[in-house]
């Protein structure tokens, strides 16, 4: 049985349907991608997980439990936003332990978790900055830091390389795959960057007008499949003896070495 799942969502504002009938299972531990174009109603789908918006019907599963009616604060589930949505006020150590202090943790258990997560992300030296004295590439750090200080069941990424320009984005990419090898933390994300998803995921699912149109893993992706939408948003994909794919005059590496 998967960890997370949406079992018939459906979602409308006034008359304007949404979501139709979306279907999602995830197992523990995966990276798991929703690609798709903008306004496919990605960041939707993660607002119902959340519990930020719900759903006019269907289920959402969580390790075997309904949590339909579960506050927010009690799913165990952090999003991450494309903008970080730092506390501008509080220091890089405050906004990490933010979440930490609201569950009432002892301090000797927060102060470890703060160096553990400064250490693994070589952010030592800011602890005592505010966000504004950071980078983007440094503020996003802080954003997973603090989303992962918690210990959150499933972690959600919206667009997580928006605002960054390429070196960093490869960095932070780097970062996140990294985090998914040493936490297995199950991760979804979205994104409209279909190189993105190829390197990170273990399965993929397409959203097209509100709907779940595929789900499959990137290696069963390099032939065209039978849906017309997936064929004409990923073009001629080639795979490589050597796990690599070709695709939009790139070369992507799909095996993960972290």
């Amino acid at each position: 049985m998967s960890f997370l799942a949406l079992e018939n969502i459906n979602y409308s504002i006034g008359k304007n349907k949404l979501f139709k009938n979306i279907n999602l299972s995830i197992e523990k531990g995966q990276l798991f991608s929703i690609l798709g174009p903008s306004g496919a109603g990605k960041t939707t789908a993660l607002r119902i997980i959340t519990g930020a918006v719900a759903p006019d019907s269907g289920n959402v599963i969580l390790d075997n439990n309904v949590i339909n009616n579960m506050p927010m604060e009690k799913r165990q589930i952090v999003m991450v936003h494309q903008t970080n949505k730092l506390f501008p006020h509080l220091s890089v150590r405050d906004n990490i332990q933010f979440g930490m202090k609201m569950k009432k943790l002892s301090q000797s258990r927060i102060d470890k978790k703060t160096d553990e997560l400064m250490d693994f992300f070589n952010m030592s030296g800011h602890l005592n900055k505010y966000p504004t004295q950071l980078s983007g590439g440094q503020q996003q750090m802080v954003a997973l830091m603090r989303a992962l200080a918690v210990e959150p069941k499933v972690l959600l990424l919206d667009e997580p390389f928006t605002g960054l320009d390429n070196n960093l984005k490869i960095y932070i990419r780097d970062f996140i795959l990294k985090i998914h090898n040493k936490f297995n933390t199950t991760i979804v994300m979205i994104t409209h960057d279909k190189e993105d998803a190829f390197l990170m995921s273990d399965r993929i699912a397409f959203m097209f007008d509100g709907e779940i149109v595929l789900t499959e893993s990137p290696e069963n992706l390099c032939k065209k499949t039978n849906v017309s939408d997936v064929n004409n948003f990923l073009g001629d994909i080639i795979l490589l003896d050597d796990g690599k794919i070709v695709f939009s005059d790139k070369i992507v590496n799909i095996t993960k070495d972290f």
